[in-house]
């Protein structure tokens, strides 16, 4: 969370709804972020071939600089939860959405790695590119709907929990769609190498569409003592 968090004293009356607050900042701001790295790996797919080794290198940075800050973004909100009351039962709800919002940050940033350098050697193929751009484009999908969900649950619980729902359609819509175009994305890589590359890129971001279904699950765990 860029403000940092609110403090409070031990004892405080106020204690969990302030934890609350800093909490769901601080998911509101993974979210955001998650969304400029996908953004980013989105718009710059179709792009890659036609770059200079040193521009997808330059890409590959701008990707990584926030992965970086999503991981601070983690370790600071788990060090933040180590100090909370063990018996707030936040703790066991916004502690796995945080890690696995972070898993989702290392298979997406993974998933670009293995594209930027099948991209780089002249070795992506057509239907590489284009399957990886829709997949990314689905992944995003899910977290706008995971954000959305968050800007109105105070207002509107129960029509947060209708969003994500959305989530689950979403990570049936990946898993169609991976598992339909797997083989024939794999037949058009060039080598062995590049096939393992291949089946990883799409396999992370498959993953992370599964990592980002299970952290809604949590999610509407907690909404259900809002609504």
């Amino acid at each position: 969370m860029e403000g940092g968090y609110i403090d409070f004293e031990e004892g405080n009356k106020t204690e969990a709804s302030i934890a609350e607050i800093n909490l769901i900042n601080t998911i509101d701001e993974m979210l955001k972020q998650l969304m400029e790295e996908n953004r980013l790996i989105y718009v710059n797919a179709p792009k890659l071939v036609n770059m200079t080794p040193e521009d997808v290198d330059s890409v590959v940075k701008e990707v990584r600089n926030v992965k970086e800050s999503i991981e601070d973004l983690k370790d600071r909100a788990m060090e933040y939860l180590a100090r909370l009351p063990s018996e707030l039962i936040m703790k066991d709800i916004f502690g796995p959405i945080i890690l696995r919002l972070n898993n989702v940050n290392q298979l997406m940033e993974g998933s670009f790695y293995r594209f930027a350098l099948l991209n780089k050697k002249r070795k992506a193929s057509n239907s590489l590119v284009v399957n990886t751009r829709e997949l990314v484009g689905l992944v995003l999908d899910q977290l706008s709907v995971f954000s959305k969900a968050l800007k109105i649950m105070n207002d509107y619980p129960k029509e947060a929990l209708k969003e994500l729902r959305k989530i689950d359609e979403l990570e049936d819509k990946i898993d169609t769609q991976y598992r339909s175009n797997l083989y024939e994305v794999l037949e058009e890589s060039k080598d062995c190498p590049c096939a393992i590359l291949t089946w990883e890129i799409l396999g992370n971001i498959e993953d992370a569409s599964d990592e980002i279904k299970e952290a809604a699950e949590n999610f509407k765990y907690y909404l259900l003592h809002k609504v």
